[in-house]
């Protein structure tokens, strides 16, 4: 019966392609666009030479440095550290790779993991300021209130975490294969172009989702910011083109940005492929987080407005 269910409903997906072809191709010109001109720029030179930098020891510089934070304040292995900040500058999907990049290397645990990926989900700061801020809601003021109440609401996320989930605090010693340096660039390149292209067809396939339902239910052009919880760039620009007044924006771009978006999720654990992490828990994290970052936007706007 489920089979039938499901080849019913691929059917019904195939006729709906069919005769929305033209929607269709632009919704693929759009993720296109998407991807080649604001995700894979941000995205290319942090994925190239995490491994590289793995490989060269710098995790243990990392953890030298900010570890003691990462065990006392997040309770998890020294090691996220390397996650942790490499997140905050390059943003998601990127932080999955670096904690899958982690535990391949037995740097960490998968407890460690799943810990980490309640609060490393951070938007790229440069897409949140220019993008958002100055290209959707005409402020740069507003895009620092929401990078900064998107980032601390992530840290509170850990903080409030760091009892819960078994954790291993014992350090973990990498054990390094020599590799040339053009070895190392050219494993880089085919991981970072896989990953590239599996982030490419899961954006391709959202938007395709979101144009078929947008043909299916009629929803109000106010509204239709509800599509970034699916795919987070095409709700952020609906939300720019409503008659919403802009603190109303800003506070709901701040939870779709938190939140990231179905497809954001699919990208995150389609890189982290079979690590055996449950989606629910992240799940309500993603919601937490877009709830406190948009309390704390609401906040800071009424404090610096």
């Amino acid at each position: 019966m489920k089979k039938f269910i499901s080849i019913v409903i691929f059917l019904l997906f195939i006729i709906l392609i069919l005769f929305n072809s033209l929607d269709i191709m632009e919704s693929i010109r759009l993720s296109f666009s998407i991807c080649i001109n604001n995700l894979f720029p941000s995205l290319i030179p942090f994925m190239l030479i995490s491994n590289i930098l793995i490989n060269y020891n710098f995790i243990d510089d990392l953890s030298d440095i900010f570890g003691k934070i990462m065990n006392n304040v997040f309770k998890v292995n020294k090691n996220c550290s390397f996650a942790f900040i490499m997140s905050m500058i390059s943003g998601t999907p990127s932080n999955s790779k670096y904690l899958k990049d982690l535990m391949d290397n037995e740097l960490i645990t998968i407890d460690d993991c799943i810990k980490c990926m309640k609060f490393c989900h951070f938007t790229n700061p440069i897409f949140i300021i220019g993008t958002i801020g100055y290209t959707f809601l005409k402020d740069k003021k507003l895009g620092l209130i929401i990078l900064i109440s998107h980032y601390f609401g992530s840290i509170l996320i850990g903080f409030f975490n760091k009892n819960k989930d078994l954790n291993n605090q014992k350090s973990i010693k990498f054990k390094r294969d020599k590799k040339s340096l053009i070895l190392l660039l050219s494993e880089s390149i085919n991981n970072t172009v896989n990953t590239l292209f599996l982030i490419l067809g899961i954006i391709t396939t959202c938007l395709i989702i979101t144009c078929i339902i947008n043909k299916i239910i009629l929803i109000d052009e106010n509204f239709k910011f509800v599509y970034g919880l699916i795919e987070i760039t095409q709700g952020l620009n609906y939300l720019s083109l409503s008659n919403l007044n802009i603190v109303l924006k800003a506070i709901i771009a701040s939870f779709l940005i938190s939140f990231g978006g179905i497809c954001i999720h699919a990208q995150v654990f389609s890189i982290l492929e079979n690590k055996k992490i449950r989606y629910i828990p992240y799940l309500i994290s993603r919601l937490v987080h877009g709830i406190i970052s948009s309390i704390l936007t609401y906040i800071f706007i009424n404090l610096l407005y």
